[in-house]
């Protein structure tokens, strides 16, 4: 689902209701784990350059990380729909923020050994 794209703020204005709820909790955990990424657009979404990049879609909200580090940590979020290299979360009870953290504290360890990960 295509949102408007002009600026983080109105990509973020334009999600509605419970998925709005849990796009701001999953950005949250991005800054707290990384208080001074600088918060862009890429690709038509979010994005944090060297660590991530968030999407609202239609019934979800995706979290883009490095696949091989979802791969080592897939099992910490069950009952979260997993692609490759993303994180699928429908409703605020998939969130565990704690999990979301040390993925995203293993994503920057990785990105800062090697810039260019697949």
């Amino acid at each position: 689902m295509r949102r408007d794209s002009s600026s983080p703020e109105a990509y973020r204005s334009d999600v509605d209701g419970d998925l709005r709820t849990l796009l701001e909790e999953v950005r949250a955990v991005i800054f707290q784990v990384a208080p001074d990424v600088e918060e862009g657009i890429g690709h038509g979404m979010l994005d944090y350059p060297g660590l991530a990049n968030l999407a609202a879609q239609k019934r979800y909200v995706a979290l883009y990380v490095a696949a091989s580090v979802l791969a080592r940590r897939k099992c910490d979020f069950p009952g979260v729909s997993c692609g490759k290299s993303c994180l699928r979360f429908s409703r605020m009870d998939q969130l565990d923020r704690g999990a979301l953290a040390t993925l995203l504290r293993e994503v920057q360890a990785f990105r800062s050994r090697d810039p260019n990960p697949r």
